[in-house]
């Protein structure tokens, strides 16, 4: 069995995911389900991965910002982002509930988690990588701790675990790795 490694984005700032090799991983919004079944339905959005492990699931949605933090700062600052990205969860959410009644088998360890264990553990994480040192995110409170603030009161709704994460503040508990 070897490690899932899924990249996103192109070189020069692609960002590459490892997990462990007894993790379930999935690049969910390059899936054929998703792409043939979901996508059409205007304004449906996905997750870029899917992960499990045990009673985890964990949805992760990746930004890159690095060479174009300054062009996206507004879109950070006035919450477009963080409601963007909350969108895209809860179309995973709904996505999930399909392929559970359509029987998919490629993405039972995720609905399983989501829709049937109550006693998983759902985290909903945003990778965000920027290039703006750490006192102009603070000047403009944008720091990893005020977005998950924010990104926390917008998914009250749905009792999950709520992160926002960059490769600088990666804790070291995380089992997967990012370059």
């Amino acid at each position: 069995m070897s490690m899932p490694v899924i990249a996103e984005g192109t070189p020069p700032t692609r960002l590459v995911f490892t997990f462990p090799e007894d993790w379930r991983v999935s690049k969910f919004d390059a899936s054929s389900f998703y792409r043939d079944r979901v996508q059409w339905l205007e304004g449906m959005k996905a997750v870029d991965i899917l992960a499990a492990h045990d009673d985890l699931l964990q949805l992760i949605e990746i930004k890159d910002f690095r060479g174009h933090s300054r062009q996206n700062l507004a879109k950070q600052q006035n919450g477009r982002l963080l409601n963007d990205v909350a969108k895209k969860f809860v179309d995973t959410f709904a996505a999930m509930i399909g392929a559970k009644r359509l029987g998919l088998e490629e993405f039972a360890p995720f609905y399983t988690l989501l829709c049937t264990r109550e006693e998983a553990k759902v985290e909903v994480i945003l990778f965000l990588e920027r290039d703006l040192s750490e006192k102009a995110l603070r000047h403009y409170k944008l720091t990893l701790a005020d977005l998950t603030l924010k990104l926390r009161h917008l998914m009250s709704a749905y009792n999950v675990r709520c992160r926002v994460l960059d490769r600088r503040h990666l804790p070291a508990s995380t089992p997967w790795k990012v370059k």
